[in-house]
């Protein structure tokens, strides 16, 4: 064991001043930040409310100015002098009065309604064409308030001033006592007054704050401000506030790296008279604002470390005194490791150590785990002696279960070498893909059937092997199998020139969480039977056309005997003849069956496409079937609602698969039962459906789904007692699918069945579309 040395970690004396220290430190630190930050807020909200005063002081000086000026106009508009004075020096009179009052206004004047200068303060102007100016063009219009601009007539007729002469105008039409225009009262106020506000406003802190106010028009042009700024735009973000119509104070940069404290508002928003909205901004540098904040902070830091030197040392006397009884403590656990290591004797432990409670209560512990110490000290000289023969043991264990392990990998790779045989020796192709379609197993069959290496298409994915085009034919059945179907499938392909035929199964692989992972796919060549398959449909096909001509000549000669062509035939002969038509018809569907079959699979089938009424296509095939109906003792009624409904099919193919639906529904009816057909129609998928609804004995549930295979019958004996291939539903839905619609069916056992095919509809003549819209 390493000896501890005293000097290697600081002393608990140590520890806790700096400790105490740091606490008061963070305390006093804290609260100086708190205070602060509590003092700045205040500061700045002080600075901003004394800029928002002095804006608002501002704003309602210029309103009142504004509003006395309005007033003022309105008040010398209503004067019978001024209405209706023959004298232009009683006009003149009345208006150099008011004009004494208050001086700011520079030039008060009436004008006939043509713009001639009727009458004017100290004359001037008397007698000018006024016409052109705004003020005038206006005010004969209505109540009217000009904003700042240069004086063009009066700029030499005023006396002199270092600053030009700018005015504001306020106008009003003049009517006399009948109700006449008799001209234009105009006031043009000096732009010098608003210097003179700004003066009474600021004089009492101007020198002590530095605060500027400034006025400006809309477009940012300085009105009122600085000599430097005025009559030039500025574009601050305090501008675009105002021109919202709200007041507040913001900070921002004027012109170099200073920021200013800037308040803002707008003047003229009262609507009561004709109002200039101009915006008033008041800014105010921010190191002169927060000016008494930065004197009390730097008071405070002072104050703050005096305080913290104080309280470090009283943190020191503090800590050496709680830290003496643990001192003694450390001393003699520094002596005992020396001993130890050295082998000298051990020095004896203070059993009570005097302080403080807790010092007390940690001697005790100590000396309690000391004697534990020495207990353990001997069980574990013991435990060593026996260590030894254990690792032997558990070493022989590891030797025997690591033989184990080897065995049973290698029988694991027999396993997978026997699988991997018999996987390679099967005549399809086996494959794994994972989710990302990339192959992970390959079999060896892929090189008798292609002439590739397993190896060549290991880690490659099936679009990369197979190709774009292949691909698109591919991809909905795996992503079928990847939803967790189990999917099979036939194609063909050409591969170096040559077709080839297969059969595909597709299954999902899983997860111990149930998700699927990939899947396995499995390819048969089916080439062989698909020659079988061929040489089969074109022999039943020559077969069909050969049986088909004599087939009919038998059929046409029975119906002539039977209609007594070849003279009066017996009773017995004429029930044994009939008995041959019947059977002959029978034959004769059958062959045509057979043969649309061919056309369906060789995709011969040919199709006559034309705009259709439903309802002609409905009669005709229950006119067909009538007679039919009449050996079972079957009526039919039919619905005649939406009969006029149009669709685009071919009416042969249409009344073939009626003729079969109503065929079926009267073979399988009780007898003197009712078939029933009905027409409804979906607007919102724009689909007409057509219903054949029988009320026999129905068609069982395991048979549901095998309804529409070839030579499907629910039952042979009662098939064979009834008649019938199981062919013709089979044809009824690829004729319906060829012509974009669908066929269906619903059934209860004893109940009965209904079977119904929809077909896009086409289009509906006046009727039919009265009917729809009655529905």
């Amino acid at each position: 064991m390493a000896t501890a040395k005293s000097t290697s970690y600081p002393r608990l004396a140590t520890l806790l001043t700096l400790g105490v220290s740091a606490v008061v430190l963070c305390t006093i630190l804290s609260a100086l930040l708190l205070v602060d930050h509590f003092a700045k807020n205040y500061a700045q909200k002080e600075a901003e409310q004394r800029l928002q005063q002095v804006a608002w002081q501002m704003r309602d000086s210029l309103d009142q100015v504004m509003q006395k000026s309005v007033s003022d106009v309105q008040l010398l508009s209503q004067l019978n002098e001024v209405k209706d004075g023959k004298d232009p020096a009683d006009v003149r009179r009345i208006l150099d009065h008011l004009q004494h009052n208050f001086s700011d206004y520079a030039w008060i004047g009436l004008a006939d309604p043509e713009g001639k200068v009727l009458a004017s303060t100290k004359g001037m102007l008397e007698g000018q064409d006024v016409s052109k100016r705004p003020w005038f063009i206006e005010g004969k219009k209505a109540l009217y308030a000009g904003d700042y601009h240069p004086a063009l007539l009066l700029q030499k007729l005023l006396p002199y001033s270092i600053d030009p002469w700018r005015f504001v105008d306020v106008s009003i039409p003049v009517y006399n006592s009948e109700g006449k225009l008799r001209g234009v009262l105009g006031v043009h106020l000096s732009w010098s007054w608003t210097r003179n506000l700004v003066q009474n406003i600021l004089a009492p802190a101007d020198k002590q704050y530095a605060a500027e106010i400034m006025v400006a028009r809309e477009d940012g042009t300085v009105l009122l401000g600085p000599l430097k700024m005025e009559e030039s735009k500025i574009s601050p973000n305090s501008l675009m506030l105002s021109r919202s119509g709200k007041s507040g104070v913001t900070e921002e940069v004027w012109e170099g790296p200073q920021k200013y404290l800037t308040a803002y508002t707008m003047s003229g928003q009262a609507r009561n008279y004709p109002a200039l909205q101009w915006s008033i901004l008041v800014r105010q540098p921010k190191d002169v604002a927060m000016a008494g904040l930065y004197n009390l902070q730097r008071e405070i830091m002072i104050s703050g470390a005096i305080l913290c030197i104080v309280l470090a040392l009283l943190a020191s006397l503090l800590a050496r005194l709680m830290s003496s009884s643990l001192t003694k403590l450390s001393t003699f656990m520094e002596q005992r490791t020396q001993n130890r290591d050295s082998q000298a004797e051990q020095p004896l432990f203070p059993v009570v150590v005097h302080g403080f409670h807790e010092a007390q209560l940690l001697s005790t512990t100590i000396a309690g785990m000391l004697e534990k110490e020495e207990q353990y000290l001997t069980k574990i000289e013991r435990s060593n002696q026996n260590l030894e023969a254990t690792v032997i043991e558990r070493t022989r264990e590891i030797e025997l279960k690591a033989s184990q392990l080897e065995n049973a990998l290698q029988e694991q790779r027999v396993v997978q070498n026997r699988l991997q045989a018999i996987t390679d020796n099967l005549p399809c192709i086996i494959t794994f893909m994972d989710r990302q379609e990339r192959y992970l197993f390959v079999n060896a069959f892929v090189t008798t059937e292609f002439g590739i290496k397993p190896e060549y298409l290991l880690g490659r994915t099936l679009r990369e092997v197979v190709g774009d085009e292949f691909y698109k034919a591919h991809a909905p059945h795996v992503q079928a199998v990847l939803a967790g179907e189990r999917v099979s499938f036939e194609g063909e392909g050409k591969l170096n020139r040559r077709t080839y035929y297969y059969q595909s199964v597709y299954v999902p692989a899983y997860d111990d969480a149930g998700q699927v992972t990939g899947f396995y796919a499995m390819s048969f060549d089916i080439a062989d039977r698909k020659r079988v398959e061929m040489m089969m449909n074109e022999f039943v096909s020559m077969v069909s056309h050969e049986l088909r001509t004599p087939l009919t000549s038998i059929n046409g000669s029975l119906r002539l005997v039977a209609a007594g062509v070849a003279g009066q035939v017996p009773d017995k002969a004429q029930e044994l003849i009939t008995v041959a038509m019947r059977n002959g018809d029978r034959l004769l569907h059958l062959i045509n069956d057979i043969l649309d079959l061919e056309k369906i699979a060789s995709g011969k089938m040919e199709f006559n496409f034309q705009l259709s009424q439903i309802g002609p296509m409905i009669q005709d095939a229950i006119s067909a079937n009538k007679s039919y109906a009449d050996q079972y003792d079957v009526s039919i009624k039919w619905h005649e609602a939406y009969s006029e409904l149009m669709v685009n099919v071919d009416r042969h193919r249409v009344g073939q698969v009626l003729a079969n639906l109503l065929s079926n529904a009267i073979k399988f009816s009780h007898k003197g039962g009712e078939v029933e057909v009905t027409v409804e129609m979906n607007l919102t998928r724009q689909r007409v459906k057509v219903i054949v609804t029988d009320h026999g004995c129905g068609i069982p549930l395991n048979f549901h789904n095998k309804i529409f295979q070839k030579f499907s019958q629910v039952d042979g004996s009662n098939t064979r007692k009834k008649g019938g291939t199981g062919l013709g539903l089979n044809i009824c839905k690829t004729i319906i699918e060829k012509m974009e619609g669908s066929i269906g069916f619903t059934s209860t056992v004893d109940v009965g069945s209904q079977f119904f095919f929809e077909l896009p509809l086409a289009g509906t003549t006046s009727s039919a579309a009265s009917v729809i819209e009655a529905s």
